[in-house]
């Protein structure tokens, strides 16, 4: 292919030409790279027999992507493996604001990646006729890019006008009066209400000792609150519950700081070391699971001593368990895991399978005209801590979700555009729903009803009946939803939006958005506590975590992690918090 060619492919976000232009310039050092698109970033996988220093490395992918113009890519994380290890030796996340003159990846001759020093190490100057002919085939290039124009449209990262909701009043109509009849029973009075639920609260208060039961003694006196904030103005005790409702928040205040602490995350643990997780989640007994990164193709699991437990390979032979049309071996890239009600299965979704059988060249932006291969769900049992099964879903799966009933287990497939219904019964995909562009995060209710689903590429999340595979929707929540939590009582839903950098609380009684909050730069996954009072939102280009406290949508805190925070889980045995770092570790936090 023209090198022309090659230039304008590559600012267009094609990773195949960006490989193609980093290796004319590594493969001659014996350095191959690998590129790929995922999650807005640009994952660069650099392989030599050699270890290759880090700043080096760095130094030469930011200086070539930077000056091919590729304004619309504001991230890159860069994976060093020596060539036959399955785990990296190092990542690192590099940022791409800094914008240069268009010029394509030149490596001059005298600059060694091979050094561990972090350093650039001149190499003796080479012989006058060679340093001319590779000036003289790198000469094209500047050229080239300089002549080469083309508008990135990104579907998720450009910039625009935010949606505003506006948070309805909380205070009740007052309803027309009506004639009293006297075989109607009598309403119960808010007031009286609210004061039995405060004795409740203040005897709780007198003998809490756990976290668990000083949020219960929090829990009685916010329904308290409710009920005072419902007493009408024509009551007799009126003005008295607007004073007893201020000094309600007085002892929510005082117990959330002398006992609950609001802003009490305090790193715990930090887990390092041939890790590059992409997820990590609790199975809701002893153990967790962290997806590594595609080209570790591991699933490495831990207990709450935060011990590595055991490393499980993503490697199969998928004839074994069924699929004969595939020969020989194959391997995964782990995604996300979800677990079965009691934590005895894991179910684990590949981005895509490579081996036998496979093209392996999926990518995040793609459709259903892309042709993808389909992947394949893991099933592992928690048990032997082995993959027993496998089933076939859609093209590029992400994320995975169980019903609480344990009879579905939910994929939502990105490239297909669709989610795949797995009967856990039969080990089965049992029916493939059409949502639209781009499925991702899932949700699903408490009774194994309904399922939700954020639809990226709208600003929408589909509401899938589990009875009859219906779909509704809730429309306009905000641009490009991506991670859904739900609370423990249903009532509310809470959406990160990847297209406006915010975290949206919706009334699903309503179906209404009541309120929008600003964490950090780019919220990707959540975490929800067990009593539903606190939300996790990991930053992934803030590097931070945000504690936010749902009934106001107030960020209470926010702390500081490691390089590109993806993934997040709360054990709420513990109230421990552990986050996912794709830049090589697991930080666990006590809340």
């Amino acid at each position: 292919m023209a090198q022309s060619n090659l230039v304008q492919l590559a600012q267009a976000g094609d990773t195949n030409a960006i490989a193609a232009l980093m290796n004319s310039a590594l493969q001659a050092i014996g350095v191959t790279a690998r590129v790929v698109l995922r999650d807005g970033d640009l994952h660069i996988l650099l392989e030599s027999d050699q270890l290759l220093a880090e700043h080096s490395c760095a130094e030469f992918i930011q200086r070539g992507i930077t000056r091919l113009g590729m304004a619309w890519l504001s991230s890159a994380i860069i994976y060093s493996r020596v060539t036959g290890q399955q785990a990296p030796v190092w990542v690192q996340k590099i940022d791409l604001a800094d914008r240069g003159i268009a010029n394509p990846f030149v490596l001059a001759p005298e600059v060694q990646l091979e050094a561990d020093t972090g350093a650039l190490v001149r190499l003796p100057a080479p012989q006058p006729r060679r340093v001319r002919l590779f000036d003289l085939l790198m000469l094209s290039f500047p050229l080239l890019v300089v002549l080469s124009s083309i508008q990135i449209w990104n579907r998720y990262l450009s910039s625009g006008s935010q949606s505003i909701f506006s948070t309805p009043s909380t205070g009740l109509k007052a309803e027309k009066s009506a004639p009293s009849r006297t075989n109607e029973p009598e309403k119960p009075d808010p007031y009286r209400l609210a004061i039995n639920q405060a004795t409740r609260a203040v005897k709780l208060g007198e003998t809490a000792k756990t976290r668990q039961e000083w949020r219960q003694a929090i829990d009685e006196w916010q329904q308290a609150i409710a009920h005072l904030e419902s007493v009408p103005q024509s009551h007799s005790k009126s003005a008295l519950a607007k004073q007893k409702i201020a000094q309600y928040q007085e002892n929510l205040a005082m117990i959330a700081k002398d006992h609950l602490s609001l802003s009490g995350m305090e790193l715990k643990k930090v887990i390092s070391g041939g890790v590059s997780p992409k997820s990590v989640v609790f199975s809701g007994d002893d153990l967790f699971f962290a997806q590594n990164m595609m080209y570790s193709h591991t699933i490495t699991v831990y207990d709450r001593e935060f011990r590595l437990v055991k490393t499980i390979s993503d490697a199969v032979k998928l004839a074994d368990f069924g699929y004969p049309q595939y020969k020989g071996s194959q391997k995964g890239a782990p995604v996300e895991a979800a677990f079965s009600h009691g934590g005895q299965v894991a179910w684990v979704s590949n981005y895509e399978m490579y081996g036998t059988g496979f093209r392996s060249g999926a990518d995040d932006d793609c459709s259903p005209s892309s042709n993808n291969d389909p992947s394949f769900l893991y099933r592992i049992g928690t048990g032997k801590l082995a993959i027993d099964h496998v089933v076939q879903v859609g093209a590029v799966p992400k994320f995975v979700a169980t019903t609480p009933n344990n009879r579905y287990v939910l994929v939502s497939n990105w490239c297909s555009w669709d989610l795949s219904v797995v009967d856990t019964q039969k080990n089965k995909e049992v029916r493939r729903i059409q949502l639209g562009p781009y499925p991702r995060g899932i949700a699903v209710d408490p009774t194994s009803e309904k399922a939700y689903v954020a639809v990226m590429g709208s600003y929408d999340i589909a509401v899938v009946n589990l009875k009859t595979f219906a779909v509704d929707w809730l429309q306009g929540v905000g641009r490009s939803p991506r991670h859904l939590n739900i609370a423990p009582d249903s009532k509310y839903l809470y959406a990160t939006l990847n297209g406006e950098g915010q975290v949206a609380k919706i009334d699903l009684a309503t179906r209404q958005v009541v309120s929008k909050v600003v964490t950090g730069n780019a919220p990707r996954s959540m975490a929800i506590s067990a009593d539903g009072q606190f939300i996790y939102v990991v930053n992934y280009n803030s590097d931070t975590v945000s504690k936010v406290r749902t009934q106001d949508m107030k960020v209470v805190q926010t702390v500081k992690v490691n390089p590109a925070p993806i993934g997040i889980t709360y054990d709420p045995k513990t109230s421990q918090v552990w986050v996912a770092c794709y830049s090589g570790s697991i930080l666990v936090f006590q809340d």
